[in-house]
């Protein structure tokens, strides 16, 4: 079969690399060992990818993107510029990072602790900082920092209960 993915010449990556079909990825990305990457994913420049960390298919990783180890994202998962995901975290179908406001003002920076689990169809806004140990709800919109682990859920996201 042809090759049907675009990979900058650039393009580092450790062992046991599994790679789809029909990705794109840019200059400087970087992933390490034990890495999957499904099919239909963008990677764009200077991108960071740990160890043991799934990309199901169709995501989408703007620049500067860092993500730690023992990471799972999702089919349709969209991370703006800028984001950190740390260690073991998982990012359910269709979540999206926001990096930008009504103004149309790009802003980023949104950082996911570790140990998050974020539910199918949640939205992060632009800039937003959720502590290690949090869990969202499905379609949980998160609009401001969470400091405190615990589950939230809703439009804006609200604590529910504690994370046992």
């Amino acid at each position: 079969m042809e090759n049907t993915n675009i990979i900058h010449s650039s393009f580092k990556h450790g062992k046991n690399l599994k790679i789809g079909h029909y990705n794109v990825i840019e200059d400087g990305v970087e992933v390490g060992d034990n890495v999957t990457i499904g099919n239909f994913c963008e990677i764009k420049n200077d991108i960071k990818i740990g160890n043991n960390v799934i990309l199901q298919g169709k995501i989408k990783i703007a620049s500067n993107t860092v993500i730690e180890d023992d990471c799972t994202l999702k089919y349709g998962t969209i991370l703006t510029n800028k984001v950190l995901v740390k260690k073991n975290v998982f990012m359910g179908p269709n979540t999206i990072t926001l990096g930008g406001i009504h103004t149309r003002e790009a802003i980023y920076g949104t950082i996911i602790g570790e140990n998050c689990y974020i539910g199918a169809g949640s939205q992060i806004a632009a800039n937003t900082k959720i502590c290690d140990d949090v869990v969202l709800g499905t379609f949980t919109f998160v609009n401001k920092d969470i400091i405190e682990p615990g589950i939230y859920v809703g439009v804006p996201a609200k604590f529910l209960k504690e994370n046992k």
